[in-house]
């Protein structure tokens, strides 16, 4: 069963891509022929249901033309350039939600009538609000916006803007415009400006092919070590901390590994040259599309937070990423060589004593916890993972700089049959070791890892 459905997602997948050559067009055809040689068990187990019983067959009209892929791929290219989504879309708004406020009869001109009356409504709404908006305000503020700080949410402007006019971002937003941030264009800018008062290390800045970004407010500022081992969790924080300054002063700017044995690193006592740091619970990492580099793709939002049962996470909401750990090869091109997937743990920064000067690299840094990867699994089609322990059974748990990762991962727990009904999105990871790595999860993911 999961083999045909894995067999049929290949090929969606497959489908999709911008730039098809004959290699990919014989793995699409290896996958149709997949899927048909096990759809039959789909039907014995009663899986194909209409509104009221199972279907035992397979007159699918969409599933006859997936026949024609790659012949049709061979005669106008990629499929993807003649999808329909615009036109669909245009037919729902301009088309089905007008229908429903009309009394059923004579159609065309009451939805007409419809949209003439909600356009001459939007109108209005913007020309008030944008009257009312320049009225309450001083127009030179309009062109104040530079250097201005995002102190909360995750899609702060970090430490440099661009000038921004109110108005245009009023208009965007009553149009229901959503713009993708570019932290590219604005790690650029902040180098490009050096500025005296922006933040060092910046809160945006690019690391091979990511774009980093954090909050300009650190979540807690000025967190002791312990109690911050102890909220997180983190027993050994103090520990790999100190390992990771002496690696760095040997290492410098050449990359950290994950998993190297600490009592062969360790060569005078862990004393560390703060006791302070400033935490965050979110990171955003944007990258570039896998198959056009000019193509910015929207920012991924990862978290590092403690338990926090207010907001629906009763347990720590960690997420996976994948960390850098050969600068030789980099993502996505590379695909999972020289990296490692690993959970966030946290992500924070070294505040040294007030008065005294850094004797360490100024740099942001996260604590991560290594999986151990494995085989392919054949019926999934996904790598499986397991947690990554040492010999007395605690798991490897490295600190390494927050420019080494590289994207978000998504994880799916290894249920087992049948599954925990109490499992939920917030707790299904901290009672599961074994993993898959779902490359399913987006277009790109997919890309890297095909």
């Amino acid at each position: 069963f999961v083999t045909a459905i894995h067999a049929l997602m290949d090929v969606r997948y497959m489908a999709q891509s911008p730039l098809p050559d004959d290699d990919l067009l014989a793995r699409i055809d290896r996958s149709l022929a997949i899927f048909h040689e096990n759809k039959d068990v789909i039907i014995s187990l009663g899986a194909r249901m209409g509104m009221k019983k199972p279907i035992d067959n397979w007159h699918i009209p969409k599933l006859e033309l997936m026949q024609s892929i790659t012949a049709s791929s061979c005669k106008v290219g990629a499929l993807i350039q003649w999808s329909t989504d615009t036109t669909e879309h245009a037919h729902i708004s301009e088309i089905k939600d007008p229908a429903q406020h009309t009394n059923n009869n004579d159609y065309d001109p009451q939805i007409c009538h419809h949209l003439d009356r909600q356009e001459k409504l939007r109108r209005f709404a913007i020309a008030t609000t944008l009257k009312r908006t320049y009225a309450d305000s001083n127009p030179e503020e309009f062109f104040e916006g530079e250097g201005e700080e995002d102190e909360e949410g995750e899609e702060g402007n970090g430490d440099y803007d661009q000038l921004t006019d109110p108005r245009t971002a009023l208009l965007a937003e009553m149009n229901k415009m959503h713009i993708t941030t570019n932290y590219f264009s604005k790690a650029r800018k902040l180098v490009a400006a050096r500025c005296d008062d922006i933040s060092l290390p910046p809160r945006t800045f690019i690391a091979a092919s990511t774009a980093i970004h954090l909050n300009f407010d650190p979540t807690h500022t000025g967190l002791k070590i312990n109690e911050v081992a102890n909220d997180f969790n983190i027993p050994d924080l103090g520990q790999v901390l100190s390992d990771f300054l002496q690696r760095d002063a040997r290492n410098g700017a050449a990359g950290h590994g994950l998993g190297v044995a600490r009592r062969q690193l360790i060569d005078r006592p862990s004393v560390l040259p703060f006791e302070r740091i400033q935490i965050w619970h979110t990171v955003r990492l944007q990258q570039v599309s896998f198959y056009d580099a000019s193509v910015v793709l929207p920012a991924q939002t990862v978290h590092a937070s403690p338990p926090s049962p207010a907001s629906g996470w009763p347990k720590d909401r960690r997420d996976a990423v994948l960390v850098n750990i050969d600068r030789a090869y980099e993502w996505p091109k590379s695909g999972l060589m020289g990296h490692r997937v690993c959970e966030l743990q946290l992500i924070m920064r070294p505040v040294p004593w007030r008065g005294s000067r850094l004797t360490w690299r100024d740099q942001y840094l996260c604590y991560v916890r290594s999986f151990k990867m494995g085989a392919v699994d054949p019926v999934t089609g996904m790598h499986v993972l397991k947690c990554a322990k040492y010999a007395n059974s605690t798991p490897v748990g490295d600190i390494v700089p927050l420019s080494q990762l590289h994207a978000f991962i998504h994880l799916i727990p290894q249920l087992g049959h049948p599954a925990d009904a109490w499992l939920t999105k917030a707790n299904s990871t901290h009672y599961h070791s074994s993993f898959f790595l779902n490359k399913y999860f987006d277009k790109q993911i997919y890309a890297a890892l095909s």
